[in-house]
């Protein structure tokens, strides 16, 4: 069996999506999300429905942990902390 295995797409869509256009010529047959789906990106949502569509084999990523408030970000560096607090503010419930 061929897998796509990736990790920290941080919301990025375009690198997501470039991502699995080069999968696309790999012949995969299975995906493994590694984490860190969300973060610093402007897409998170996306990204969140994207992943979802492809496996149910997802590790909680540092950043999807903050985010779904499963740890705190007291030790993320300021720009990360901004980053997953609006992070935050914008998921739907259901991500």
């Amino acid at each position: 069996m061929r897998y796509g295995i990736f990790s920290d797409i941080h919301g990025n869509l375009e690198a997501l999506q470039a991502v699995l256009e080069a999968y696309a010529a790999e012949r995969i047959e299975a995906y493994i999300c590694l984490g860190d789906v969300v973060g610093y990106g402007a897409n998170p949502n996306e990204c969140c429905d994207i992943v979802r569509s492809l496996t149910d084999k997802v590790i909680l990523g540092n950043h999807d942990a903050v985010c779904c408030q499963r740890m705190g970000a007291e030790w993320f560096n300021p720009v990360a902390r901004a980053a997953v607090e609006w992070c935050t503010r914008v998921l739907k419930p259901e991500h």
